[in-house]
């Protein structure tokens, strides 16, 4: 890892590069700690001249633990160019809420970039996009992927060069929760570098380095043939995959150019129903059957 920045007036400063734009951080160095554990993977070289700034700003127990608290400490950020200091953004805030997050600074990013929220693996040149409604299974079916030897891409998002069709890897820390968490608290997550957050749908949620569960894409590759897979529940007694599967939101809205030649052709989007519970292993059997490398 890149040696850290000589600290500026709020104690710390970090350098990370997403997707090829460099920003720098200026935070308290316990929110570096944090930083670290959250965009370890995209920190750049130290020297690496940046684009934009981020200044963060909260109380006592920093801006990444209040946002994981969930609590009412009042909280902002700056969002400006680097070369000449113009203010791009800046909010205040308690509660996240919908604050647009200035890491990644997606703001500035929305003319070359398309995202989607979903769970994205990768494995002998064949991209999966796991995408859904909150809850549906989507990180419990990455993580039994996972354990097959697929290589995780992100937990968060999937990411799209607009140009070029070409996703790119977001490697932020994993949520595991509910069944999930109960089963690999005793196992796989003992002894693991964690932070905790609650959800008031699924109970409490530990987070955990991607690298630390399993195989991860570098973050410097650029992965095609995307397919999408939409993840849902229902009362089905056994998990089912049909082709034609329903698309994604994407944001920007109407940022659906990257989808030209881009997507594998096979089954390029599907929908996998899973059981209301578990069903994870069989629906990974299916999505191996039909979409193993």
């Amino acid at each position: 890892m890149p040696p850290d920045p000589k600290p500026g007036p709020w104690g710390a400063e970090r350098l990370f590069d997403f997707f090829g734009t460099v920003v720098r951080v200026r935070c308290t160095p316990a929110d570096a700690t944090d930083l670290d554990f959250f965009f370890g993977p995209h920190r750049a070289e130290a020297g690496t001249r940046p684009r934009y700034r981020v200044e963060l700003s909260a109380g006592d127990g920093g801006f990444l633990r209040s946002l994981l608290a969930k609590d009412d400490a009042p909280k902002s950020f700056r969002l400006s160019a680097e070369a000449d200091g113009e203010v791009i953004e800046e909010r205040r805030f308690t509660r996240w809420s919908s604050v647009p997050s200035p890491l990644p600074p997606f703001r500035v990013l929305r003319e070359d970039f398309a995202a989607v929220q979903a769970t994205v693996l990768e494995r002998g040149g064949r991209c999966l996009a796991l995408h859904g409604a909150p809850h549906s299974g989507k990180t419990s079916l990455g993580l039994a992927l996972l354990a097959r030897g697929w290589a995780l891409a992100s937990d968060q998002l999937l990411v799209v060069e607009r140009a070029t069709g070409a996703a790119r890897p977001y490697l932020t820390p994993t949520g595991v929760r509910g069944r999930t968490l109960a089963a690999m608290r005793e196992g796989t997550l003992a002894g693991l570098e964690q932070r905790r957050s609650f959800c008031t749908v699924s109970g409490e949620v530990v987070l955990a380095r991607p690298e630390s569960l399993g195989a991860v894409v570098p973050v410097a590759r650029r992965l095609r043939s995307v397919c999408l897979i939409a993840v849902r529940r229902s009362g089905a007694a056994a998990p089912v995959l049909t082709a034609g599967g329903p698309a994604p939101r994407v944001w920007p809205a109407g940022a659906w150019s990257w989808l030209s030649g881009a997507l594998d052709t096979d089954r390029a989007q599907s929908l996998l129903t899973l059981p209301a519970e578990g069903g994870e292993q069989a629906g990974a059997d299916i999505v191996e059957e039909y979409f193993g490398a």
